[in-house]
């Protein structure tokens, strides 16, 4: 599964170094990421269960480091209008609703199945659980 490290925390707004760890990340810790997202204005990003409460998150790949590249078997790549802009995402084919992300940061009970199910299938292909 493509895996990430964090070795350096740049904050998304001033782009300076936050140090050792923030609410959202600790630096030297790997990360499984769970989709990403590019687009030219934000560039890339990527979708992690972060230190707060495990919630996940979008975060800029700036500062992380790729340990892995393998794809898991269930992501898809697809592409959306968001006004002027052309964003390119890779995630699981079942997380391909255009409110799922909003969904599962207003705890909707079927995104959040979904969510699990496929999380729990990419900690499965990595070795995790």
């Amino acid at each position: 599964m493509v895996r990430v490290k964090c070795n350096k925390i740049i904050s998304h707004t001033t782009k300076e170094d936050l140090g050792e760890q923030s609410p959202w990340l600790k630096k030297g810790k790997e990360y499984l990421v769970l989709a990403m997202a590019w687009s030219s204005k934000f560039g890339m990003q990527i979708y992690i269960q972060t230190e707060e409460y495990n919630e996940p998150r979008f975060i800029d790949l700036d500062g992380f480091e790729i340990v892995s590249q393998k794809i898991p078997s269930s992501w898809i790549t697809t592409t959306q209008q968001f006004g002027d802009q052309t964003l390119v995402f890779m995630f699981p084919k079942s997380w391909t609703s255009d409110s799922f992300f909003e969904e599962i940061d207003d705890e909707k009970s079927e995104a959040v199945k979904l969510f699990n199910k496929e999380v729990e299938q990419m900690y499965r292909e990595e070795g995790i659980i």
